[in-house]
């Protein structure tokens, strides 16, 4: 089980951009910090048609909810999940790529957000 406490370490060894880059040290010991770095980072790689990359992020999102304590769920289902709604409302074409890089389980934590809030 992945617990918060590795989440950091997972995803700088998994992304090695995410160590190089100049976020700041707080990101590393604050894991509800880094996983919002983690996602816009994944925005980034989306906006700039990077999708490999942005393939790998949320390969890595849906393995962190799949094996994730609570808490890390949690993270996943309420910042990095969360923040798809600006990711999807891409037009046309771009939008049904994006969707079709995102994992089924990550998609349906969407939906169940959106009709939740009634949006």
């Amino acid at each position: 089980m992945i617990t918060q406490y590795e989440i950091s370490s997972i995803l700088t060894h998994e992304i090695p951009q995410l160590s190089r880059s100049d976020y700041s040290q707080q990101a590393d010991l604050n894991v509800y910090l880094f996983m919002n770095y983690f996602l816009g980072y994944t925005k980034r790689a989306v906006t700039r048609h990077r999708y490999l990359a942005a393939k790998k992020c949320f390969s890595l999102a849906e393995r962190f909810y799949r094996q994730g304590d609570p808490v890390v769920r949690a993270l996943v289902e309420n910042i990095y999940v969360f923040g798809f709604t600006s990711l999807l409302s891409l037009a046309g074409t771009e939008k049904a790529l994006v969707r079709s890089l995102i994992p089924d389980t990550l998609y349906r934590l969407y939906l169940r957000q959106i009709y939740q809030s009634g949006c």
